[in-house]
């Protein structure tokens, strides 16, 4: 058993995490206008700006935490960060009241435009709203003050995105423009790379595209196609490209050969085949852009491809065959956006959905008033609410640390809320019924059709599952490694063994009491939370154990094993989600929020259906030694399907004569 950590040291340092010091600089610049245009000769004026002054100064100034440790990886080796049930929020008001001006900005024109003027017959975006999008800044959230920006935090960007997501190809497009390329080059390129690229995406004048994925590859880097050979003219290295990368988003079909690439190629090389990046703009010779893919609601995908491309030393992004590190970090800062553009349009959506419930009336009544129907808003209630809460926690780590760690909770993010609208969507048209077809509004009707390009952006979930899971594991077994090497062997350690089987049944006993005594995660929440942790407790242990019996089966075939890595994704997927509600719900209770006692009842929810989800998963894994458990099943089903290459069972009304 591992050694209880309090660290009550830590709880006065709390207080003064997830404060946001990009937003504080925009504030600073107001108020040193301000204050230099106030009349001197009013001292009281003066004397109370320069002190609002002075305290923002020094909201800016404080440094960032250099790094964080992982909540999810740390839980494959049995530690629970109590930090994390800490729920992030702006540490002054003027944070969240400059987030408000932007949110408001684009709410009001959304309120005032419709599905024609943004999107042209032709599926794209009409010139007229790419021109008002300009005016709104959209391009420009996240660049720096310095590039004409407005430079929000993640937080806040995600904040925006939820809004833009009434329609989704926009807020993709967004997270393509801003928080991939744009940030690639804020946060990896030269002084010259930035003043030549970033004013321009800022400004709206290009396009922006982030290729990276490849039509045969995927998103594997070790396979890339796109390859790039070091040469040489008048003693000036060059580097050559050819190959082509595909899915690359583009904001309209306008100005597309002026668009800005960041590309990453694999080395051709005997000594080296590592990932480089490069920026380029698509004017450079031998590229070419080509349509591949349009779903016709303003989201487009490109096909770009390299033809003997040359570029030299001002094109390379960062050091030269550090892509894959760099390519790594900016998609796990990022993946976690796809989640606030489902926040955004299940709202959108649920609000139909609730007035729709209202107004209709079945024998007599209205179906508001039905159980099954509470049932299911309900459902989609205490879904969203998670969803929204484990956006804005990763936010909120990503906002917290320079160099942030948050690769598997950025993941979990994206796919609890992907395959979490993909669930509420049906209960809302199952609500509707036929009525779907004429009571939806025509832009809802067209993006719920899309919402399979949000599940496979940005990878597709079961290849994040598995990264997951792998990342997992490797730390689980470092830390039980000797442990664990011991219990593969039960023969030649039989009293090891069976130390080890009591003080698993003891663990579990701890773990199983009504205040559970392992972690003691009850101390960090409010105590009316006390029978969520609870659950969130017992799961947590649940997965450790897991963790090590998914080694003890499988050993160091355990990566070619894919299905138990995926249900040890979803058991730390399901723990995360409890984690960030019930965060959340105990800062709302204990702040005073309106409602909180509601987020509370949706908390108990959520934990219930997460709980017993981790203890299926969890009994699953540890029967499959030996030829059991519901996976093994599962396997030998698909085997006789691929034998057969067809249906496998006799027709129905088949029999023997």
């Amino acid at each position: 058993m591992l050694k209880r950590h309090l660290l009550k040291s830590s709880i006065e340092k709390l207080g003064q995490r997830y404060f946001s010091i990009r937003i504080a600089q925009r504030q600073i610049d107001k108020n040193l206008q301000t204050a230099d245009d106030i009349d001197a000769n009013s001292h009281k004026n003066s004397s109370i700006d320069k002190s609002n002054r002075d305290f923002i100064e020094r909201l800016y100034t404080r440094p960032k935490q250099v790094r964080n440790e992982p909540f999810i990886k740390g839980l494959f080796k049995g530690e629970y960060l109590y930090d994390y049930l800490k729920f992030p929020e702006y540490e002054h008001a003027i944070f969240s009241e400059s987030l408000d001006k932007h949110v408001k900005a684009i709410q009001n024109y959304i309120k005032c435009s419709n599905y024609a003027k943004i999107i042209d017959p032709k599926g794209n975006f009409s010139l007229e709203a790419i021109s008002d999008f300009r005016s709104l800044g959209l391009f420009s959230k996240c660049a720096s003050i310095e590039y004409n920006g407005s430079e929000l935090d993640s937080t806040g960007f995600a904040r925006l995105i939820e809004e833009t997501a009434t329609y989704p190809s926009l807020a993709l497009n967004l997270i393509s423009t801003q928080a991939l390329v744009a940030k690639s080059i804020l946060t990896y390129g030269t002084k010259e790379q930035k003043d030549k690229y970033l004013p321009q995406i800022a400004r709206g004048e290009v396009n922006a595209g982030f290729c990276y994925s490849e039509i045969n590859n995927s998103s594997d880097p070790a396979n890339f196609d796109l390859l790039t050979r070091i040469g040489s003219v008048k003693n000036e290295k060059i580097y050559t490209l050819n190959g082509q990368k595909s899915w690359v988003t583009l904001l309209s079909n306008e100005n597309i050969d002026d668009a800005v690439l960041v590309t990453f190629a694999k080395s051709q090389s005997e000594m080296s085949d590592n990932l480089s990046a490069f920026v380029l703009s698509a004017k450079t010779p031998g590229v070419s852009i080509q349509k591949q893919l349009s779903n016709q609601n303003g989201l487009s995908f490109y096909q770009v491809n390299f033809k003997q491309v040359v570029l030299n030393k001002e094109n390379v992004l960062g050091e030269y065959t550090k892509g894959f590190e760099m390519s790594n970090r900016i998609l796990e800062e990022s993946r976690f956006l796809i989640g606030a553009v489902c926040i955004g349009l299940l709202k959108h959506l649920y609000k139909q959905i609730v007035d729709f419930s209202i107004r209709t009336y079945r024998f007599d009544k209205s179906i508001s008033e039905f159980p099954i129907v509470k049932s299911r808003l309900a459902t989609i209630e205490h879904k969203l609410y998670t969803m929204e809460s484990m956006v804005y926690l990763t936010a909120g780590i990503i906002d917290t640390y320079e160099i942030p760690d948050v690769g598997s909770e950025s993941a979990l993010t994206k796919i609890f809320c992907t395959e979490t609208l993909r669930e509420c969507a049906i209960i809302c048209l199952d609500i509707m019924a036929m009525s779907q077809f004429n009571s939806l509004d025509e832009q809802t009707k067209k993006y719920i059709s899309d919402i399979g390009y949000l599940v496979n952006a940005l990878n597709t979930n079961d290849l994040l599952r598995l990264n997951v899971a792998t990342n997992g594991l490797v730390l689980s077994g470092a830390e039980f490694g000797e442990e664990l090497g011991k219990l593969r062997n039960p023969l030649k350690y039989p009293g090891f063994v069976l130390k080890q089987i009591l003080a698993n049944h003891k663990l579990i006993r701890s773990a199983q009491k009504k205040i559970p005594e392992y972690f003691y995660l009850w101390e960090h929440v409010h105590p009316s939370l006390q029978e969520p942790v609870s659950i969130l407790e017992r799961s947590a242990v649940k997965l450790m154990m897991a963790a090590k019996s998914t080694i003890i089966n499988h050993g160091r075939e355990v990566i070619e094993n894919q299905v138990p890595l995926g249900m040890l994704a979803d058991m730390a997927m399901h723990i995360y989600a409890m984690n960030s509600a019930i965060a959340r719900a105990s800062r709302s209770y204990s702040i005073g929020l309106p409602n909180s006692q509601h987020e509370v009842a949706l908390v108990f929810v959520q934990c219930k259906e997460s709980g017993r989800v981790v203890d299926e998963l969890h009994a699953d894994i540890v029967s499959s030694r030996g030829g059991e458990g519901l996976n093994n099943t599962k396997l030998n089903i698909a085997n006789n399907v691929l034998k057969v290459k067809d249906h496998a069972a006799t027709h129905s009304i088949s029999r023997n004569y």
